[in-house]
């Protein structure tokens, strides 16, 4: 049975958002500096930008700091599959929760290429099946 109770989180900003792909991507115990460091090709913050979203991030219950330390060091507070989870539904929600008419509206307009319709199709088999056992 699918679990109909998705947490609801606050929608992050684009900015908040990189740095928490930053944590889900490269592990636990980042410092802002490496934050900063790791996001230089996208963004050309000073490490006090990092610090100000990641205390944004902080209030919002998206990250967890360590002030133990010298250096700051933070967390996610949630997982990426958490996050988007609650993003999907929102974004569905806001749709009028129809995922089939999502769907073909992404078909239809070419958003979808041939593997990932073949990568959703054996998806949708494998949770079909698990239905069956």
């Amino acid at each position: 049975m699918p679990n109909t109770q998705i947490k609801q989180y606050e929608r992050l900003t684009d900015a908040e958002l990189d740095i928490m792909r930053v944590l889900w991507q490269n592990g636990e115990g980042l410092r802002a500096g490496q934050i900063v460091k790791l996001l230089s090709e996208t963004r050309s913050w000073k490490t006090q930008t990092a610090h100000v979203l990641l205390n944004r991030l902080e209030e919002k219950g998206f990250v967890s700091a360590d002030r133990s330390g010298y250096f700051h060091t933070y967390n996610s507070a949630i997982t990426e599959k958490e996050y988007f989870a609650s993003e999907s539904d929102a974004f569905l929600k806001r749709l009028g929760g129809s995922v089939k008419a999502t769907v073909a509206s992404l078909i239809d307009a070419g958003d979808i290429s041939d593997t990932e319709l073949s990568e959703l199709e054996a998806l949708i088999r494998s949770r079909l099946g698990k239905k069956e056992e």
